[in-house]
């Protein structure tokens, strides 16, 4: 891919309609400059400090100075304060531009909704359309700017129409249920007088006063009227529709743009025209029932992009589907069945370090926990017109790989989310939309977060496979010379059988009994004579073919194994050869003593009904014939 200057944006998530049209501003605004944009997101927002967080918050470490022009940091959008204190300190020291947005930080430039004017237009609201007099402004966190803006407006708009606030028509909250939940209560229970209206400064506590107001068997907008800020779905959903601001957010994003493109460039340039400005959304809240027909729209609006794909997603059994796959290949390609769940997917990328699932690391702690692999693998490339699984390899510190310009024309919005168990990293998914409101949606978080689940499970189910397969073997192995134990050729012996006996093929059972073991062991000591045993051992498994088996069945006593076209030429060739090795071995070993063995052996078609006993019998019998006979051979 063509490198195009690349500003990173860092948040918790997109998932919301506050934060969604933040990005919308910057997405439009990168396009129109020619700027690709990452954003790095993360699907749980936590403070926790715990091993998922750890998983979730190892996404930021690919950002590299070298390879970001800019920054924009969402930082009162990220629940870790340990995580925002961490950005300071590195970004601080990389000496790259970077912008805040609702929040103040020394080193940066910090940027906030242009908010005052449309507080105050709600108040005017109030006040003019419904002659509201007594109104309470309930806002965030005293000292905080977004909350002091907002408060401000309040005070503007009572001042211009000469309202009187009294002292406790202020409260200052937490942009959350609890404070409007309490004040709730007090006027339910008489401690507070009804106002003729609370205008608060988010939506999230214009819902919960209503719905407690609603539960306390007041009626809203009759008994007294709310308005909340931020324009979300969930307000002007709810039920009484809640009256709200849209803000200034989409173009808050697009100012942080321009500010670190005359940084980056030294030009200046403006937010684009064509962006949606803030404005007041009435509703049913304050009395005002004129925006039915944008509800309806609003509405269904959701329910195709959101709430329709919540409803794939939720009955796919994506994650059980995933599951059930036994191999990488498979997960993936079955995973490539669940696209359709994720609205306006235009690109996906499924990287993953390589061995990524450490299955030959013995040590199960030993796994990657920061940053990535320097070399990671493309195992997953969708696009509306085809998907490719074919394991292109990039370099981690690229962020996105230079082939991505093969998928993606002109400057894109990239989403990368971490792929992880706990704090165990695997890769990660990069996603492109072909709208970039469809990224309102938690879904791709979700499906995200469901392969990390599936790729755990497989991991573990091959780790464990793969243990008791090393047991099994271990079980089936004599532990001294490598071959098979009595125990594994019996198992292995049986099988061969059934298969002369099935087809009519030749059966070959040698035996083999090493010579003189105790001489040795008494002698020279039991190292020299585990070496001879090893050196039987060594000579049967030397002339075994790919059909045949061989076994140390006891302390000097070896079996070989095997079925196809066999004849008593072929059994003195095996028995020339083993006692060969036995000569090129005794002549270079050195060794005051020789290894040597005595050899007896079956071959012919098996009988039915036979087991493999009756010709391990057989073929030991010949064994001790020739036992027998080289004694004599000894002693004369």
């Amino acid at each position: 891919m063509k490198k195009r200057r690349t500003i990173a944006v860092i948040a918790a998530d997109v998932f919301n309609s506050y934060m969604n049209r933040i990005f919308i501003g910057i997405s439009e605004q990168c396009r129109s400059l020619g700027y690709d944009v990452l954003t790095f997101l993360m699907a749980f927002n936590l403070d926790s400090g715990g091993l998922i967080q750890q998983g979730e918050e190892n996404i930021f470490s690919l950002i590299k100075a070298d390879v970001i022009d800019g920054v924009i940091l969402l930082a009162g959008n990220l629940a870790s304060q340990n995580l925002v204190d961490k950005f300071v300190k590195t970004f601080s020291h990389w000496g790259i531009p970077v912008v805040a947005l609702d929040h103040d930080f020394d080193f940066c430039d910090s940027l906030y909704a242009e908010d005052t004017e449309l507080f105050e237009q709600m108040t005017d609201h109030f006040i003019e359309a419904h002659g509201c007099k007594k109104i309470i402004c309930l806002t965030g966190p005293e000292g905080s700017p977004p909350a002091m803006s907002r408060l401000e407006g309040y005070k503007r708009s009572m001042k211009k129409h000469g309202l009187e606030i009294a002292g406790d028509d202020i409260i200052f909250g937490d942009f959350w249920k609890i404070v409007s939940q309490r004040l709730a209560k007090q006027f339910i229970t008489g401690e507070r007088p009804i106002p003729d209206a609370v205008v608060c400064a988010n939506d999230e506590m214009a819902r919960s006063l209503c719905n407690s107001m609603v539960k306390g068997g007041y009626r809203i907008p009759e008994d007294f009227k709310i308005s909340g800020y931020d324009g979300s779905n969930r307000a002007v959903l709810e039920i009484p529709s809640i009256s709200t601001v849209c803000p200034e957010n989409i173009r808050m994003g697009a100012n942080a743009v321009c500010i670190l493109h005359k940084k980056i460039t030294g030009e200046g340039a403006a937010p684009l025209e064509t962006l949606e400005r803030g404005r007041l959304i009435l509703a049913r809240s304050c009395g005002c029932g004129s925006n039915t027909i944008y509800s309806v729209k609003t509405g269904e609006d959701f329910s195709n992009r959101i709430e329709r794909f919540d409803d794939y997603y939720n009955k796919s059994c994506m994650l059980d589907s995933l599951m059930e796959e036994e191999n990488l290949e498979g997960l993936i390609r079955r995973l490539n069945g669940f696209v359709y769940t994720i609205r306006g997917l235009d690109t996906y990328m499924l990287c993953l370090c390589r061995n990524w699932d450490n299955i030959e690391n013995e040590n199960d702690d030993d796994y990657i926990r920061e940053g990535y692999a320097d070399i990671m693998e493309a195992k997953m490339i969708y696009t509306r017109k085809h998907t490719e699984f074919i394991g292109r390899e990039f370099r981690s510190a690229d962020i996105i790989p230079d082939f991505m310009g093969e998928y993606c024309e002109g400057p894109s919005a990239f989403f990368l989310l971490p792929l992880h168990y706990m704090d165990r990293c695997f890769g990660y998914s990069i996603f492109r939309f072909d709208d970039i409101r469809n990224v309102e949606s938690r879904v791709f978080a979700k499906w995200n977060r469901n392969i990390g689940l599936a790729l755990e499970y497989l991991r573990v189910r091959t780790k464990l496979m793969s243990m008791n397969q090393r047991i099994l073997m271990s079980s089936i192995r004599d532990t001294l010379t490598g071959v098979y134990n009595r125990k594994g050729f019996k198992r292995m012996a049986e099988g061969i059988l059934r298969r002369a006996c099935d087809e009519q093929e030749t059966l070959l059972v040698i035996m083999v009994d090493l010579d003189r073991l105790k001489m040795i062991n008494d002698n020279f000591g039991h190292i020299e004579g585990d070496n001879a045993i090893t050196v039987v051992a060594n000579a049967l498994q030397s002339c075994c073919g790919m059909n045949e088996v061989c076994a140390r069945i006891g302390g000097d006593e070896y079996a070989l194994i095997g079925c196809g076209d066999y004849s008593e030429e072929l059994v003195k060739k095996y028995f020339e050869y083993i006692r060969d090795y036995f000569k090129r071995y005794n002549a270079a070993s050195g060794k005051r003593y020789e290894v040597s063995a005595s050899l007896g052996a079956f071959c012919g078609v098996p009988e039915k009904g036979k087991t493999i006993d009756d010709y391990i019998s057989f073929a030991d019998e010949k064994m001790y014939e020739d036992k027998q006979k080289r004694r004599k051979q000894r002693k004369n």
